[in-house]
């Protein structure tokens, strides 16, 4: 049965229509935004990209911030763009993990948060399967992009699911949150102290067993970056050296972790998943 889709928005934009929609997701337990954009003028089914949002983003930040669209209508790739997490409150105020929807996009096992934290399933299961439903899509084309917490979510996403996307690409992503102290207390609220589980949650831990065709990784991070140490990058790189897998790595000259940073590569992101998308 085809699911319900509410329009919130509806935007001309470079010669498309950037939409946002709303439903009630079945995996999250909660009711959910994400945004399409969709090019004017595709023959036949289209490319898809899915974009995951970092910390104390929405479906609203890559759409106002990124300037995405003009590539996207180039090259004819639709792109989907979720909220980062349900919107839900579980106390009287919200906690931090709340208030900067810090998802990391998996699968929370620990209540309260395993009732709607299920971000992994939601993006790598329900939502493609709504998209294909409403949109004309080439379900074999698809390929994942996110930036810091969302670049960490289209590793993993990609990494747990040999095959499935196309290609990959993150700008300034987390990479090793199990050993990261800030992020290790997110993760034992999602998985307690069992660090196998966090693991199994790890760009870095879950690549170096990783066993599939190749990923087609494309990497920027800023030198200026103040969350560098977070992030863990050359962790993540010397994972994939190690297991011999190939990765791009971009290193930019004076950029930092912001939007600024982010739009300014957006074009080379583009390109590198049209390769793979559309063949160009």
């Amino acid at each position: 049965m085809k699911q319900q889709l509410d329009v919130v928005s509806d935007n001309r934009c470079f010669g498309g229509q950037q939409k946002v929609y709303e439903h009630d997701s079945a995996v999250l337990n909660f009711r959910m935004k994400f945004a399409v954009y969709v090019p004017d003028n595709l023959e036949g089914p289209a490319p898809v990209l899915y974009i995951l949002g970092g910390m104390s983003s929405s479906e609203q930040t890559f759409i106002q911030k990124s300037g995405f669209q003009r590539w996207a209508a180039h090259y004819g790739i639709i792109v989907v763009s979720p909220d980062v997490c349900p919107r839900v409150t579980f106390g009287v105020e919200k906690n931090e993990i709340e208030a900067k929807g810090l998802s990391f996009y998996v699968n929370a096992v620990k209540k309260p948060w395993n009732r709607n934290y299920q971000m992994y399933s939601y993006v790598n299961e329900e939502l493609p399967s709504i998209i294909q439903e409403n949109f004309n899509v080439n379900k074999d084309k698809q390929s994942i992009m996110g930036h810091s917490m969302g670049g960490h979510g289209a590793l993993i996403s990609a990494i747990k699911n040999p095959g499935k996307f196309c290609s990959v690409s993150a700008l300034a992503p987390v990479c090793n949150p199990s050993k990261t102290p800030d992020i290790q207390f997110i993760y034992k609220c999602y998985f307690g102290d069992d660090t196998k589980t966090m693991e199994e949650w790890d760009a870095t831990c879950l690549v170096a067993d990783y066993k599939g065709p190749e990923l087609n990784i494309l990497i920027h991070q800023g030198n200026k970056d103040k969350y560098t140490e977070q992030l863990k990058l050359d962790n993540f790189v010397s994972a994939c050296e190690k297991a011999g897998i190939e990765i791009s790595v971009n290193i930019e000259e004076g950029y930092d972790h912001g939007f600024y940073f982010i739009s300014s590569f957006m074009e080379q992101h583009f390109h590198h998943h049209s390769k793979f998308l559309c063949g160009s």
